[in-house]
């Protein structure tokens, strides 16, 4: 049987800058902070109901990062899951960290946004290492 892995399933918030950190924050974690640990998946593709891709998010942990109120990372894998083993907001990390204010551009992101994307990374890390220890 492979290794249980958690699941990174950030916001699609294109174009918008919390989901810029919910997206950064999933690449440092999958290739840095959490590698081996942790495997990305396309929401659209959840959503669209692809079956290897659900079946694998059942038998594994899955964490959910939001960029904004709607939750729609975090509804959209109930709805095609049945479940979220943790989620997280990208709105939470800004507001524990009101020195770093995200700038408003998307592409490239900003320093403060690279900050704040890394400090939520961190913070989810504790919460990998958590979620494999009940596996």
């Amino acid at each position: 049987m492979s290794e249980k892995k958690v699941f990174i399933i950030p916001c699609s918030g294109i174009g918008k800058v919390f989901g810029s950190i919910s997206r950064k924050t999933a690449y440092i974690l999958v290739n840095e902070l959490a590698k081996g640990k942790t495997a990305l998946e396309c929401l659209p593709l959840i959503v669209k109901g692809k079956k290897e891709i659900i079946q694998a998010l059942k038998e594994n942990k899955v964490i959910a990062i939001d960029g904004c109120p709607l939750k729609c990372s975090y509804n959209d894998l109930i709805e095609a899951v049945g479940k979220v083993d943790a989620q997280f907001m990208t709105t939470e990390i800004v507001k524990e960290n009101r020195d770093l204010k995200p700038e408003s551009s998307i592409i490239p992101i900003g320093e403060n946004t690279k900050a704040l994307s890394r400090k939520l990374a961190e913070k989810i890390a504790l919460k990998i290492d958590e979620l494999l220890e009940e596996n």
